[in-house]
């Protein structure tokens, strides 16, 4: 079932970001036109996967040991553990990202929101489940 996009598409510090929800999967498209283009750090309340689709990046995670870097480029699936703060930086123009996760509708990993949700109520869950 195809949800409505929410929003159409928004953009932060040059970096164009549009989100859709289709069958309880939530999908981030983030595109970084420049390098030195970035997502500031945030982190996920589960494990989630990042789809780099063009150019390169690296990604910082900040946890209680310090900062790790890590250099990536496309194609590649990238795994961020829950709770890790994070932050991806363009290290090629015209990088292409994607998050992609289920949304949730509890604290479990068999809690699923229903097919059906509605925009309003998967906006809610955003906020109370943070993806950004």
């Amino acid at each position: 079932m195809l949800n409505k996009e929410m929003p159409d598409t928004i953009v932060v510090d040059d970096v164009l970001l549009k989100m859709l929800i289709v069958d309880n999967v939530f999908v981030k498209l983030m595109n970084f036109p420049n390098i030195g283009d970035k997502i500031n750090g945030h982190s996920h309340t589960f494990d989630h996967i990042t789809l780099l689709a063009t150019g390169a990046c690296v990604m910082t995670h900040r946890h209680s040991s310090g900062t790790t870097e890590k250099n990536y480029e496309a194609p590649h699936l990238i795994v961020t553990p829950q709770g890790i703060e994070h932050q991806f930086i363009a290290t090629e123009p015209n990088t292409t990202m994607y998050c992609i996760h289920a949304i949730r509708d509890g604290d479990g990993v068999d809690d699923v929101a229903p097919q059906d949700i509605s925009l309003n109520k998967a906006k809610e869950l955003l906020s109370e489940f943070p993806v950004v």
